[in-house]
């Protein structure tokens, strides 16, 4: 996989929504109670970025995943970062999760890919939950080391991938970790 830096501009509904669902998700699934201790936020970022590669790997090729979907150049995803992994926003302090989200950019047909990419993550082991049938649009796949990957269509059909990382633990005192994700990730 490719990583390149590209240019972000401003958010979108669906961009707050997938940024909502990894949120829930993460908090809600990787909570205070279930953190990594082994797990090192270096480790956290690099491994999310790997878990959506694979995920893109599997698309139509010249598939890419980037924050900015030239068709819809208003409607930019944030760049991804470390957030407590607590629900309550007045914590700061404690675990934290990395997370990022991503436009399918030259894939295929979004309804297509997703259904490739639930087939995919079904027979790669992963836990997978498809809400996009009967009126959803979001589907989530769990890896068996607990990274979660969203997927989340669009009303024009378009696809977006988000992924986050299992909560691990942060030096009481310390400031929370800042990094930003890959604003472009590219198949191999």
């Amino acid at each position: 996989m490719t990583v390149r830096t590209v240019r972000g501009k401003t958010r979108t509904s669906l961009a707050i929504a997938l940024s909502c669902v990894l949120l829930t998700v993460g908090c809600s699934q990787n909570g205070a109670d279930d953190v990594d201790s082994a797990l090192s936020q270096e480790q956290a970022l690099n491994r999310t970025v790997e878990v959506l590669g694979r995920s893109l790997s599997v698309l139509p090729e010249g598939a890419r995943l980037d924050v900015d979907d030239p068709n819809f150049p208003q409607s930019s995803l944030p760049t991804g970062g470390f957030a407590p992994c607590y629900t309550s926003n007045t914590i700061v302090d404690g675990p934290h999760r990395f997370s990022a989200s991503y436009w399918v950019v030259f894939g295929g047909v979004g309804r297509d890919d997703l259904d490739l990419l639930l087939s995919t993550w079904a027979e790669w082991g992963w836990t997978v939950e498809d809400d996009s049938n009967d009126g959803g649009n979001s589907a989530t796949a769990r890896t068996p080391d607990q990274y979660v990957v969203d997927a989340l269509l669009s009303t024009d059909g378009g696809l977006s991938l988000g992924g986050s990382s299992p909560c691990f633990a942060i030096e009481a005192g310390h400031t929370p970790p800042r990094a930003v994700a890959p604003l472009v990730i590219e198949q191999r």
